[in-house]
């Protein structure tokens, strides 16, 4: 299955057999068929439910979770646990047995395959249905998170990951490059320069992070690297107004989102420089 990797949500899932009018004409892969995998075991209500909650009676109550998103989007899923693995070939299952390598062979994925609790999803709304993903890995700091799931289960031996983006200019059905995930850690061999760090000001939840300040380079440019030689303006905003409402750093949007207050400033500073 093929997800959108989203560090604004918690929640790992997918369309399943059951799924009525999912989109499945839209998505790159057909619906996860439960009864094809002996590893796959669907949650009750005495396991207990592990972001979900019991729903239905006696012995059909299962563990039910549903999601909701800002652009409009949402899902229902019951929860299940299966073994998982991120990477490896497309359209052929791995079926453990290899041996770690330095993570450039799609074929040592399953090496580091873990029990997943997922959520297997009944029902869509939105762009889950015309997405070319099929589901979406949540990867924010909690529990429930793929990497956090994937560390508790001593899949990886660290509690880090690192996302790479590769932008290109068409999206395939076949796929697409669009970057690299590093599970447990991060690595150099991707990095243009050297990286930078910002303190998480939340303990769980959204990774939320405190803007110092913002600016407008004249000329624009494609990296955010800044040279010797480049003109580099602040936009004339306190801090403290900069970051009201909070900031939080989420994969899974495609869109900037800042307080209002910073649109006057900006337009200012953005037509003394164009």
């Amino acid at each position: 299955q093929t997800v959108i990797v989203d560090t604004g949500s918690g929640v790992t899932a997918f369309p399943c057999a059951s799924c009525n009018n999912c989109g499945e004409s839209y998505h790159t892969d057909g619906y996860f068929v439960e009864a094809d995998s002996s590893t796959f075991q669907k949650l009750d209500c005495d396991s207990p439910c592990f972001r979900g909650r019991c729903s239905g009676s006696g012995s059909t109550q299962i563990c039910r979770i549903s999601m909701s998103y800002q652009e409009g989007s949402s899902w229902s899923a019951y929860e299940a646990v299966d073994q998982a693995y991120a990477g490896g070939p497309h359209d052929e299952p791995l079926n453990g047995g290899a041996t770690p390598g330095d993570g450039l062979d799609p074929k040592h994925a399953s090496s580091f395959a873990f029990p997943l609790t997922f959520g297997c999803q009944t029902s869509l709304t939105g762009l889950f249905r015309t997405q070319l993903a099929d589901g979406i890995m949540g990867m924010d700091n909690a529990n429930a998170a793929f990497w956090k799931q994937m560390y508790d289960q001593n899949a990886v031996p660290e509690q880090k990951f690192s996302l790479c983006f590769n932008r290109q200019p068409v999206a395939e059905r076949d796929g697409t490059m669009a970057g690299a995930v590093t599970l447990g850690g991060e690595d150099p061999r991707l990095h243009s320069s050297p990286m930078l760090f910002s303190d998480n000001t939340r303990s769980s939840g959204f990774y939320t992070v405190r803007l110092k300040k913002m600016y407008i380079r004249e000329g624009g440019g494609e990296s955010a690297y800044i040279k010797d030689d480049d003109k580099v303006r602040p936009i004339d905003i306190d801090e403290s107004t900069l970051n009201s409402g909070g900031v939080i750093v989420d994969s899974g949007t495609t869109d900037t989102y800042m307080t209002r207050r910073l649109a006057e400033p900006f337009k200012r500073l953005w037509e003394e420089v164009a």
